[in-house]
């Protein structure tokens, strides 16, 4: 899939970079992640890996309501949560295979670090919800 933010293509198919396709707007912000990751969890057992499912969803159950909250408000004292919240959602993302969410939420994360356009923010945060409202408890 490719989002449009701040006029720019940005490609959210699993394994993109999530970089920028003009070399304008957001910074390149997914790295090595996603395939050292990757890597990690499929030494882990099972047992673990439904640990960690469970973690996300306890982190997108408390997480994703409050990035709702700043997206549809663009309340400046809520942006600094919102900046950690999206942080840590892209991270956990990645551990629990939401390599899509993970890439979208990297992309919000850059707009608020790079002060982008906020418009930009809520639509990424609107995707970031679509993907993970399954998550929810």
């Amino acid at each position: 899939m490719t989002l449009k933010a701040l006029g720019e293509s940005v490609d959210t198919s699993a394994g993109s970079s999530a970089g920028v396709d003009s070399g304008q707007g957001f910074a390149h912000v997914a790295t090595s992640e996603e395939g050292a990751v990757r890597a990690a969890v499929s030494r882990l057992p099972e047992s673990a890996l439904a640990g960690l499912r469970e973690a996300f969803r306890d982190e997108v159950s408390e997480r994703l309501p409050r990035l709702r909250e700043a997206a549809r408000t663009l309340d400046k004292s809520l942006l600094g949560d919102a900046l950690r919240d999206v942080h840590t959602l892209g991270s956990s993302a990645y551990v629990v295979g939401e390599n899509e969410a993970a890439v979208t939420a990297r992309a919000a994360e850059a707009v608020l670090i790079d002060d982008g356009p906020l418009e930009a923010f809520s639509a990424l945060v609107t995707e970031l919800d679509k993907r993970l409202s399954g998550w929810m408890r």
